[in-house]
């Protein structure tokens, strides 16, 4: 299941494979008193494909086992069918990343936006937001977009944070890098020197 299923929740169509009681032999595996059932092959139960509609709660987490009442395979000597337990399993996204509530990811900055603030696009599990960086953001920095995360199984949402990457753009055109090597010329900001 994806992360933004599981934070939707809702109704979702499975398909399984389930035992049932052969309907030829009544679940003894033998006919006429000594014969192998042909349709079974003895084992009572024949496997059938079974398509269920579930509803999976919303901010439902990995490993969570949902169990469903009377669902499952049917019960020995005509007694009730059992249950039948779904074993959650969240696919890994290559956007969003889930961490307890929070759902983190990343977020690509050129090196002008973190040294001068900007408002950029942010995409959230429910759509794109817009997001202050403030100035000088580094890389590595968390900016918090509150109550943006995944939704929580007893009510409210976590925060979305994004962690911020600075990209350097591999080819300046010529006028670009004469503002890069004006830059160099007259700031004494050195990156190495230690602070404080």
């Amino acid at each position: 299941m994806s992360i933004e299923d599981a934070h939707r929740g809702g109704r979702h169509s499975l398909q399984l494979e389930q035992a049932e009681i052969c309907p030829t032999c009544g679940g003894t595996g033998v006919i006429n008193s000594n014969q192998v059932c042909p349709t079974c092959g003895g084992v009572g139960q024949i496997i059938k494909p079974r398509t269920m509609s579930v509803n999976i709660p919303a901010g439902v987490r990995n490993d969570a086992v949902l169990r469903l009442a009377g669902q499952g395979g049917p019960g020995y000597n005509g007694g009730p069918s059992g249950d039948l337990y779904l074993h959650i399993r969240l696919r890994p996204d290559p956007v969003f990343q889930l961490s307890g509530d929070n759902i983190e990811t990343t977020l690509l900055l050129a090196p002008w936006e973190a040294a001068l603030g900007a408002r950029v696009p942010v995409s959230t599990i429910e759509g794109t937001v817009e997001l202050n960086v403030p100035k000088g953001t580094q890389t590595g920095s968390r900016l918090r977009i509150k109550g943006r995360g995944f939704n929580k199984r007893e009510g409210g949402r976590g925060d979305h944070f994004a962690r911020v990457k600075i990209v350097i753009p591999k080819r300046l055109r010529e006028e670009e890098e004469k503002l890069f090597e004006q830059l160099r010329s007259i700031s004494d900001f050195d990156p190495r020197a230690k602070e404080g």
